[in-house]
């Protein structure tokens, strides 16, 4: 997936948010602004939105010496989630499907973004967008991939969603899935790291591994080998949210998708209005 011009406008919003977060100093603000202003002529727009803008992280980084500037907001989204879910499962448990259940409650958790900055109240939001019919559906093929032994690659996104994932994991073992979780190998805005994955309880139900680096979504100049490894050996990919599908959109392999569409560029690229839930089979 290509970048937008809009998506230089979202780098500034994205860069303001977090130099905010990493110090309360305007001079800080204005100088990490400027810095990245200055890296702008040299950006390649044929690159995905997720990694152009991992310079903004960079350069918040090298100038406040802050490694993990959402690491506040990242423990209060993991413990509000975790406050959530033992209701969230009794829905799952007395629901007709509770597999789809789950990945519409997997999709719901999409909406904790803290790069981007838009608001959300995470206990509405859950409950209304779990009831929240995908526009892109593609569970039926999904569930006819689900044969015991069949190895699924699951790449994490934010914490606080990692919680309602670790729903969805519950599930798919329930079936005799083979599931590897895949988290990032540092920090970076807002997503999930092993720390996370331990947190949620996903490493004591099923292996976790890293991507080998902090990039936004993957990074695949920067992957590990052992990533690569699971990339292909893998039966099914299951991808959440903007940054993973804005990286691995067009590559090889069983993927699908699955993510609440938050920009235009996105919900562009999908064919869906933004605000609306996804989950699409993308075979290449």
């Amino acid at each position: 997936m290509k970048s937008q011009p809009e998506c230089l406008a979202c780098m500034f919003r994205q860069a303001l948010n977090t130099a905010r977060a990493a110090s309360s100093n305007p001079q800080t603000h204005t100088r990490i602004m400027k810095e990245l202003a200055r890296l702008l002529p040299a950006m390649d727009m044929n690159l995905a939105p997720a990694t152009l803008s991992k310079p903004i992280y960079d350069t918040v980084y090298k100038i406040t010496g802050i490694r993990d500037p959402y690491a506040r907001h990242k423990r209060e989204t993991n413990q509000a989630a975790m406050e959530l879910l033992p209701g969230l499962e009794a829905t799952i448990r007395r629901s007709k499907d509770p597999l789809k259940m789950a990945i519409h409650l997997a999709a719901a958790g999409n909406i904790i973004d803290l790069g981007i900055g838009h608001a959300f109240d995470l206990k509405k939001d859950i409950v209304r967008i779990m009831k929240q019919a995908f526009t892109i559906d593609h569970y039926v093929a999904f569930l006819k991939e689900l044969k015991p032994g069949r190895k699924l690659l699951y790449l994490g996104d934010n914490c606080g969603e990692i919680v309602f994932d670790r729903v969805l994991v519950e599930q798919l073992l329930a079936r005799g899935i083979k599931v590897t979780f895949v988290v990032k190998s540092g920090p970076i805005i807002n997503d999930a790291t092993r720390e996370d994955a331990d947190y949620a309880g996903i490493t004591a139900l099923c292996p976790v591994i890293e991507t080998g680096s902090d990039d936004i979504g993957v990074g695949w100049a920067n992957v590990s080998p052992v990533f690569r490894r699971h990339i292909r050996q893998s039966d099914i990919i299951l991808a959440k949210g903007h940054g993973n599908f804005e990286t691995c959109v067009g590559r090889r392999g069983n993927y699908y998708f699955l993510l609440k569409a938050k920009c235009d560029i996105v919900s562009a690229e999908l064919g869906v209005k933004t605000g609306a839930t996804v989950f699409k089979r993308a075979k290449t």
